[in-house]
């Protein structure tokens, strides 16, 4: 019986940075989690001190971005900041497309 050709073993850095189809459930549930930190840093670069801890991006799909904050004080202090900070998220490749943002209490 002949051994089957096997990958090298590769970083799971390389994997997720490769621009394929995801193999299996969990790969796609790494990249998932992958981008949502991503999205999370890239908010939180543009946000003030204060606010940027307490928030999370949970999703973006389509035009509509969900937000998680801490509490209803964290997300009304959130909604009197995101006027100012919008234009400057829309100017980010992950954000371009974000119209409308939803912010949740978790």
């Amino acid at each position: 019986m002949a051994a089957s050709p096997r990958e090298p073993h590769r970083k799971v850095g390389e994997i997720l940075a490769e621009k394929r189809k995801p193999r299996n459930t969990l790969e796609r549930l790494i990249r998932r989690a992958a981008a949502r930190e991503s999205w999370t840093q890239q908010l939180q670069a543009l946000l003030s001190a204060g606010v940027a801890p307490h928030c999370r991006v949970a999703s973006i799909e389509g035009d509509r971005m969900t937000i998680h904050v801490d509490s209803a004080s964290w997300a009304t202090r959130l909604r009197l900041e995101l006027p100012s900070v919008k234009p400057a998220l829309n100017a980010l490749e992950d954000f371009a497309k974000v119209d409308r943002i939803r912010i949740r209490t978790v």
